[in-house]
């Protein structure tokens, strides 16, 4: 039921919200992005290529490897809580692969909208994710896989990944 609730949200909720907001404001006041139809659509397809990699393989990796899923949101849990903490595949990269996929999709919808108002709503969402719900999340994190949490939060960036192949 988690999972439904939670993918509902996230693909149907919010992008419906984004989109009514930016047809209100954009009535008033309209900021267009890109004006080349063709470089529009080779980054929105770029964007949504790579988010959906990201989101797909985290949930993935982190379902079979940790056993488990990423968060309660309200008394929901999504799905069960991980059991182990996974520092493989997307997550080598950043310690919030899913969320770096979502960031590309809602980014490609808000280019896709060509408005400067959409790529705000989606900015200030993902700084309220980021500051809000991955905070909660990695307070379980440490509490569930301590020192091994920490090590490897030391060890990866938060959101955006790191293109390179050294690690620290």
């Amino acid at each position: 039921m988690g999972y439904i609730v939670g993918g509902l949200l996230v693909l149907g909720l919010l992008p419906t919200i984004i989109y009514v907001i930016t047809s209100l404001l954009d009535k008033v006041y309209k900021v267009e992005i890109i004006n080349n139809l063709i470089i529009r659509w080779i980054i929105i397809i770029i964007l949504l290529v790579i988010g959906f990699i990201y989101a797909i393989w985290s949930i993935v990796i982190q379902n079979t490897i940790g056993k488990g899923g990423p968060a309660v949101i309200g008394n929901l849990e999504i799905s069960p809580e991980t059991k182990n903490l996974v520092v493989t595949g997307p997550y080598k990269t950043t310690r919030n692969p899913m969320l770096f996929g979502a960031f590309l999709i809602y980014l490609a919808f808000a280019l896709f909208m060509n408005s400067l108002t959409s790529v705000i709503l989606v900015m200030a969402f993902f700084v309220f994710m980021l500051t809000v719900v991955v905070r909660m999340e990695e307070k379980r994190l440490l509490k569930d896989f301590g020192d091994q949490y920490e090590e490897y939060r030391h060890k990866v960036p938060k959101f955006f990944p790191r293109v390179s192949s050294k690690s620290k």
